[in-house]
């Protein structure tokens, strides 16, 4: 008895491990590249009324402070003006598009400058694109305008 029924499941084992897999159906294929598409969940890019003004003072080494103003656009366009407070008090002044992350989490703006998009704010990210922290952390953030 524990013979043949051990012959039976290695019989078993042995047909279907070596059969062909399902091939799937045009219908299949189409789904899962229509759900691949379609993003899973709210993220900062398509939950937040994230377009308008941003504003704020971030942490300088050689100077008073950056007085940052970001204008972002329902375009992704922006324009990016910084101060050096105490230093040299020329407005430069970068143009371009916001790129937006995977996640559409993050920007990335053309200078190379990275922020997290939340709700009335931006927060400045480090060079790899990570939450600055420390005791100066909340000074990285920029405020929106008329919130």
């Amino acid at each position: 008895m524990n013979k043949s029924l051990l012959t039976i499941t290695f019989l078993a084992l042995f047909t279907t491990a070596c059969s062909e897999p399902a091939q799937p159906s045009a219908n299949t294929a189409a789904q899962t590249e229509a759900t691949a598409s379609i993003s899973l969940g709210d993220t900062s890019k398509n939950a937040l009324d994230w377009p308008g003004e941003y504003e704020g003072v971030v942490p300088c080494a050689s100077c008073e402070g950056i007085q940052t103003h970001i204008s972002l656009r329902a375009d992704n366009s922006f324009e990016l003006k910084t101060v050096y407070l105490g230093k040299d008090e020329r407005i430069f002044k970068v143009t371009g598009t916001a790129v937006w992350d995977e996640q559409g989490r993050n920007i990335t703006l053309a200078d190379g400058s990275q922020y997290l998009v939340g709700e009335n704010q931006l927060i400045m990210l480090d060079t790899e694109g990570k939450r600055i922290t420390g005791e100066l952390a909340e000074h990285y953030v920029l405020k929106k305008k008329g919130c």
